[in-house]
């Protein structure tokens, strides 16, 4: 969601790359699983997921995000801050209406932590992350990907490399649009 956003941007690479890692930047914070993971073999028992998720995910860090997006952006410099922000709250947006878990968990989010943490955002409508509308969009985004890359020539591939881009476009036109 976070890069085809990033292509409303007249940028190059880097900035749509800025705008994306922006968009999935409060997930960051994520990574207490894989260290919870990492120690379980080891027989120490973590709990960085439960302790830290969803830290990031409150307006101070979407400003710390917003102000690095603007000084490691080239040019459109305000633009590329301005998406960054939006990306960051349509993440935050998209949390909120549908990342509810299997067990029936609404993960707050705490959107004005550090400061306070009286006020925490859910909505009583908010469907489980594996949900069919979180499949549907999903795969909605992935058909808008591949549009993208037929018509232009780019994909998300490009944050990665030039080359895996190259070989992403070819597979969608070799593969998917046969002639």
């Amino acid at each position: 969601m976070s890069w085809l956003s990033s292509n409303l941007v007249k940028g190059d690479v880097r900035e749509r790359t800025i705008i994306t890692i922006c968009g999935i930047s409060p997930d960051i914070d994520g990574i207490g699983l894989f260290i919870d993971l990492l120690m379980r073999p080891f027989g120490v028992a973590t709990n960085y997921w439960g302790e830290f998720h969803h830290i990031l995910h409150n307006l101070s860090f979407c400003m710390v995000v917003t102000v690095f997006s603007y000084v490691l952006a080239k040019t459109n410099k305000i633009k590329v801050a301005c998406f960054a922000f939006a990306v960051f709250h349509l993440h935050l947006l998209c949390d909120l209406v549908g990342s509810k878990g299997p067990d029936g968990y609404q993960w707050p989010i705490p959107y004005l932590e550090p400061f306070t943490s009286e006020v925490m955002i859910t909505w009583q409508y908010q469907w489980e992350l594996n949900a069919w509308p979180n499949i549907l969009i999903g795969l909605a985004l992935l058909l808008n990907i591949i549009m993208y890359a037929k018509f232009y020539g780019v994909s998300p591939f490009e944050i990665v490399s030039e080359k895996a881009n190259r070989a992403f476009v070819r597979i969608v036109n070799r593969v998917v649009f046969r002639h």
